[in-house]
């Protein structure tokens, strides 16, 4: 998982953004996982509204102040 916090403004999170406290810092590739879900304030988000590329995550617009961004990664392994 990629944790991170919205500054109120900032709609792209990059590896740099992420507490490490949290979890793992880095943004995976789409290619090497299974699925990809986006919580924002621990409401997951439609895949319509973010894009996740290697190190990258994108919003269409940016949470508000404090409010935290989990980007979950799963890997089914069969």
């Amino acid at each position: 998982m990629f944790f991170a916090f919205s500054d109120g403004h900032q709609t792209v999170f990059t590896n740099s953004d992420g507490v490490a406290e949290f979890g793992t810092t880095q943004i995976l590739s789409p290619i090497t996982v299974s699925y990809i879900n986006l919580f924002v304030n621990g409401v997951i988000q439609p895949q319509t509204t973010y894009q996740v590329e290697e190190g990258e995550l994108t919003l269409d617009e940016s949470p508000p102040l404090g409010v935290p961004i989990t980007l979950q990664f799963i890997i089914v392994n069969g």
